[in-house]
């Protein structure tokens, strides 16, 4: 034994074969937690409308969908090529779920990585079961986008931290222009990322000035990363121009994001509490680390600078749905970590934010999976068999029927919350009420409709309009109770609309 301890210490390629070895294990342990953490959600149709929504985004432009053309939303398109990718190997929804289980386990892995920089393993290993656990409690055991982008924007600070001491004596390694592409690749999934990347960037132009970087090299410095940062949107920009979608896309990244209104202010405040509930101990316990780690030579300041970049970042979209506060989790993970190392205090902490997360978010929930599996398998043979070839309108439901039925768009403004939800009333470049006249024009043959509102403030116009026309030329074939959130929720399915019997009660199911 002694001996092999000193040719691993002495020979380098053994110590790095040590060190690979050692990274592939932990990497392994990060994916056999994250699904465990995540398999009872496996093969949920309904598991979130968001989801659910990208994922049929991404099967359509298999068929030549244009996002924000054919199909309308906010999101940059690099959330849908991702989404695009996935569809192409499976139109599974399991797919896109794997594929997010994957991006977690390796975000988890970035985490790990900063904090053994910066602390023990024991610590780093912590950390990342730590950011995997948090997911479900903030609604991100599915494939919300930040599961995406957080990954870039832990490996692009990842590569940053490690490159700390050599920015200190003024040298930028090729590691620094990856991390910019990284931070760019990840403003094309979610624009409120621009605050991370531009943080990153500051931070690594402020090291090399204090490393004693001239101003006309700092200048230099600046405009690359900057031009690294911005490549990836512009590129996209510059593809929807060339093929003479530019005002779409415009409309949809700057436009639409400026002019949304936002929630009631009571709605507002119950969302900030509880992700306040939600987040508290990790939170506690990141700033008990910032507070008391040692050997940060420092990176205190780093973490605390991304940590109000990451806050920016959320504030900066005021309507603060729970999966809104995924980005803080990296940071407040990396921080925690460094509390976790300090001995049994730290295997304390980490076992009260663990059992935390169990209060917010069951990992073992199946039998909710499979009665939201059957529910929608329920409305797709409803609506294939009620809308006489006529087509779907899912006004206030699961988005994803769609994709079950392989029914086509009767309008861009597909994501329902679009048509219903007064906050996204004429957002888009699209007038709402002329695209509800439109819809209504061509005479859907199935209406699938909420039996109560969920979406407030309510479009009162095109709600009185989509109850007129189900009441007047459709029939309640079947009520059934759709499963999303762990909220159930009676969907009402509208059917042979314009081939209305004379008793429209007829055959009413529940289900």
């Amino acid at each position: 034994m002694a001996l092999r301890g000193y040719l691993v210490n002495r020979t380098p390629i053994l110590r790095k074969y040590r060190a690979d070895i050692s990274t592939i294990l932990i990497a392994a342990l990060f994916i056999a937690v994250a699904i465990a953490l995540r398999a009872s959600t496996f093969g949920d149709t309904n598991l979130n409308s968001d989801d659910e929504f990208y994922f049929l985004v991404g099967q359509r432009m298999h068929l030549g969908a244009i996002p924000y053309v054919d199909v309308w939303d906010r999101k940059p398109l690099g959330l849908f090529l991702i989404y695009y990718l996935i569809a192409g190997i499976s139109t599974s929804v399991v797919a896109y779920q794997l594929a997010a289980t994957l991006f977690a386990a390796a975000t988890a892995l970035a985490v790990y990585g900063m904090v053994i920089q910066l602390a023990d393993r024991k610590g780093a290993v912590m950390a990342g079961i730590d950011y995997l656990a948090l997911l479900g409690p903030l609604d991100g055991y599915g494939g919300q986008s930040p599961l995406f982008y957080n990954l870039f924007i832990a490996a692009a600070a990842l590569l940053v931290l490690r490159e700390r001491e050599a920015l200190a004596q003024a040298i930028a390694s090729k590691a620094i222009p990856t991390a910019m592409l990284l931070c760019g690749l990840a403003i094309t999934i979610k624009q409120t990322t621009i605050f991370e990347a531009v943080y990153l960037g500051l931070w690594a132009l402020t090291m090399l000035r204090r490393g004693g970087c001239g101003w006309a090299a700092l200048a230099r410095y600046g405009l690359g990363f900057a031009a690294l940062g911005a490549l990836p949107m512009l590129a996209i920009a510059g593809v929807y121009a060339a093929i003479g979608h530019w005002p779409e896309f415009w409309h949809a990244m700057v436009i639409s994001n400026l002019s949304k209104a936002p929630l009631d202010p009571a709605r507002i405040r119950f969302h900030l509490a509880s992700i306040g509930l939600r987040i508290a101990p990790i939170a506690l316990v990141a700033a008990i680390g910032l507070r008391r780690g040692d050997g940060l030579a420092g990176a205190r300041g780093f973490l605390i600078g991304w940590l109000i970049a990451a806050l920016i970042g959320f504030v900066s979209v005021p309507n603060f749905y729970v999966h809104y506060a995924l980005p803080l989790l990296v940071p407040l993970s990396v921080a925690a970590g460094l509390f976790f190392a300090a001995g049994n205090r730290g295997v304390i902490a980490f076992a009260v934010v663990i059992v935390w997360c169990q209060v917010w978010y069951s990992s073992t929930d199946r039998a909710w999976t499979l009665a939201s599996m059957r529910s929608m398998q329920a409305m797709a043979t409803t609506v294939e068999a009620h809308d006489h070839g006529k087509g779907l309108l899912v006004y206030d439901g699961p988005p994803y029927l769609y994709a079950m039925t392989q029914r086509p768009f009767l309008s861009p403004l597909v994501f329902p919350h679009h048509l219903n939800h007064l906050i996204e009333r004429n957002v888009s470049h699209l007038a709402t009420d002329k695209q509800i006249d439109a819809i209504l024009a061509k005479g859907p043959g199935v209406v699938v409709m909420s039996m109560q509102p969920r979406n407030f403030p309510i479009n009162m116009d095109s709600y009185r309009k989509v109850s007129d026309y189900i009441h007047g030329k459709c029939r309640l074939i079947r009520v059934v109770t759709a499963y999303e959130q762990l909220v159930r929720t009676p969907i009402g399915i509208y059917g042979d609309c314009q081939n209305v019997p004379t008793d429209k009660s007829l055959s009413v199911q529940r289900s």
